[in-house]
């Protein structure tokens, strides 16, 4: 596949302005790995929980939020220059697109909603996207779209939530919810133990490898034998029995492209900001993906563990593990991802952690889906 490596700035080529750097490697004492997040054994009933009954978990799932309000204040150095070394990994496409299947050409079709069962025992859902990886199955989002996390050193690991699943391109048509693009069943998380263990929003992200995804398309099934021998997600209508048949999506990275990603960067360069929108500032807004642009600025609540948080201005509320994308491209749909909307402070300033050195050792585990070994 063709990799892609916009520049940051106009002119100016990308490693001259990040200074391309061979990271130190991840310290395992950082790291929160989980075990599998869908085992194979129970990717096929996590299907049929979103697929099944006319996908109607995923017309009842509400947006997920953060559970504590925070009051962001611009931090007083302003935008100082981040300590460590820039670096950037290239972003990488996917699929060639097909004319005529998407109106939103310059929206990236890495985007998509992340589903998932919460400890209410409800389904719930945020944004992510994928971004390059290896074996080209990696989804950046919250990690608290991921884990619940702990709140006292005593607690080894939070908990991670059912039934996770990336659906990208998420849309509703009038027939229901749709999964042009697939759904990919999650596989394992990778994140930062500051916040697995003790809620740390500077640290409130998640790198999660999916297993190939499927694409699901409803059959109807001619009588209650067919019915029977159906071993895919089925349900009955009042007007008779429908299947759900699915078809092999492949691997994420191939279906849809991967984000690159970039950190240490100075806060100030623009960032397009993707989100599906949520709360009563969506009003009658299509539920589909929406973009804006900001300028970042550093911000902090000291009331929380939040003081190296950053900032966009933001013209609607947008879900959690929402991308903030470099360099971007509409063309390409690509660019490199900078941020991750974690929050807001008020109805107009969206959050996210800052991505520093940390951040990368996380994800430079995740995409060589490298467990490792106890410090």
């Amino acid at each position: 596949m063709k990799r892609i490596l916009a520049p940051l700035a106009g002119a100016v080529a990308t490693s001259a302005l990040l200074g391309m750097v061979v990271p130190a490697p991840a310290r395992a004492y950082d790291i929160t790995v989980t075990s599998p997040l869908v085992p194979q054994a129970e990717v096929s009933s996590a299907l049929a929980y979103w697929l099944g009954n006319g996908a109607r978990a995923f017309a009842a799932a509400t947006p997920y939020l953060l559970p504590v309000t925070i009051t962001a204040t611009p931090v007083p150095r302003g935008d100082a220059e981040p300590d460590g070394d820039r670096g950037v990994v290239p972003a990488v496409a996917g699929a060639r697109r097909v004319p005529g299947v998407s109106r939103n050409v310059n929206l990236p079709r890495t985007a998509g909603r992340v589903f998932f069962v919460g400890a209410d025992h409800r389904p719930h859902w945020c944004a992510g996207t994928s971004v390059q990886a290896d074996h080209r199955n990696l989804v950046a989002t919250a990690g608290h779209c991921v884990y619940e996390p702990g709140r006292r050193p005593s607690v080894a690991a939070a908990r991670t939530y059912r039934h996770w699943v990336f659906v990208p391109g998420f849309s509703r048509a009038a027939s229901g919810a749709t999964a042009p693009l697939g759904v990919y069943p999650g596989k394992q998380a990778f994140a930062h133990q500051d916040f697995t263990r003790y809620g740390d929003l500077d640290r409130d992200y998640a790198f999660v490898s999916v297993h190939d995804g499927v694409l699901p398309r409803r059959v109807v099934l001619s009588g209650a034998a067919r019915y029977a021998a159906f071993t895919g997600p089925k349900y009955r209508t009042r007007t008779g029995y429908t299947g759900v048949l699915l078809t092999r999506a492949g691997r994420l990275g191939d279906k849809v492209g991967e984000q690159g990603l970039a950190y240490n960067l100075p806060v100030r360069g623009p960032l397009a900001v993707f989100g599906y929108p949520v709360g009563p500032a969506s009003g009658a807004a299509p539920t589909g993906l929406r973009r804006s642009y900001g300028r970042p600025f550093r911000v902090w609540d000291l009331t929380q563990k939040a003081d190296e948080l950053v900032a966009v201005r933001a013209p609607f509320v947008s879900a959690g593990g929402s991308p903030w994308l470099a360099a971007y491209r509409g063309g390409r749909g690509l660019g490199y991802l900078n941020g991750l909307t974690i929050g807001m402070s008020g109805q107009s300033i969206a959050l996210s952690p800052y991505f520093d050195g940390e951040l990368f050792h996380v994800y430079d585990a995740a995409r060589h889906e490298r467990v490792p070994s106890p410090a």
